[in-house]
């Protein structure tokens, strides 16, 4: 079968279509004929070699949207034909992925490919990071960075959903545009406003119950100036910094929470219950996917170059067709 593999850690560059052998499913597994993949930051962190692979040649990226082809002996949930979408998908950008049956979740028969496969990891950081780490309520106050980006554009729409006051951040005034479209009831745009100061005369000097952050290193003083007293910040990444120093004094007087959220390591049965509440707005049209740009499979490269320099806002796509 073709897949995008990389043989060694490296620029975009290292990033070929090969032919490797077809996998082979577990009784607790399904194959998946894959129509489309998404590509996300930590992709490139493994690329580069910031995270380590398993081995070489690797097959990259974990969100998948295609067709059930086969099913394990074990397997009662879901039939060959299925359209589904799926996250954790290990080997994602090749023509086959074997992935765990309970992980993979129906895709409405009136969504493309592309749209399940821009669905997986930013709906499920962002509802794992809303309710899972963050337990919000619907009369609280959020304050999500990047409304324009995957995570951020998910995390709005399903905080509006669940009946929050959301507040978002843009670098300017077309991502404006796109956050207060996903849902947000403020956006501010941090280049221009000082944002601090702003989410402080919009909470009536109170703070926000929770924050999703998508860069701790650089926002962290400013999170902890943000929060409400006992609110809680759920730190989806910290790219610029993996490891900043803790501000301890200033995270024990706000009395608050810092929490981490990593979709590899969440607890299988919280996937689940998030995959089927996802699957279930998409279906009512309640949420829809972000996507920014589609490549075919031979512009793998070039796809990885885009989400390095963030040229488009939303979802990086792979089609296999």
């Amino acid at each position: 079968m073709r897949a995008v593999v990389y043989e060694t850690y490296g620029d975009p560059n290292v990033l070929t279509v090969s032919e490797v052998p077809k996998p082979s499913i577990n009784s607790d597994e399904v194959l998946v004929k894959v129509k489309a993949s998404g590509i996300n930051p930590v992709d490139t962190y493994f690329r580069k070699g910031i995270r380590p692979v398993d081995s070489f040649p690797h097959i990259p990226h974990f969100d998948i949207a295609g067709e059930i082809v086969e099913i394990g002996s074990a397997v009662n949930n879901v039939h060959v034909g299925d359209r589904i979408w799926a996250t954790n998908a290990k080997g994602a950008s090749a023509e086959y992925v074997a992935t765990s049956a309970d992980l993979v979740f129906p895709l409405p028969a009136d969504h493309k490919f592309e749209e399940g496969a821009a669905i997986a990891m930013p709906f499920m950081t962002a509802y794992l990071s809303l309710f899972n780490r963050g337990y919000l309520q619907s009369n609280e106050s959020v304050l999500i960075f990047g409304g324009a980006g995957a995570v951020g554009h998910a995390a709005i729409q399903l905080a509006k959903k669940a009946g929050a006051y959301v507040i978002a951040t843009a670098s300017s005034k077309d991502k404006t545009i796109i956050a207060k479209a996903a849902g947000a009831d403020e956006v501010i745009v941090y280049q221009k406003e000082d944002l601090v100061s702003r989410v402080k005369e919009l909470t009536n000097d109170v703070g926000v119950s929770l924050i999703l952050d998508m860069s701790l290193s650089e926002n962290m003083e400013k999170d902890l100036e943000m929060i409400k007293v006992g609110g809680r910040i759920i730190t989806v990444g910290s790219p610029v910094n993996n490891n900043p120093p803790l501000l301890w004094r200033q995270l024990n007087m706000k009395h608050a929470s810092l929490t981490g959220v990593f979709l590899f390591t969440a607890p299988r049965n919280e996937l689940i219950h998030a995959g089927k509440e996802i699957t279930e707005g998409f279906a009512s049209q309640s949420l829809t996917a972000h996507i920014g740009k589609v490549f075919s499979l031979e512009e793998a490269a070039k796809a990885h170059d885009a989400v390095e320099k963030k040229e488009y806002d939303g979802r990086i796509i792979l089609n296999h067709f």
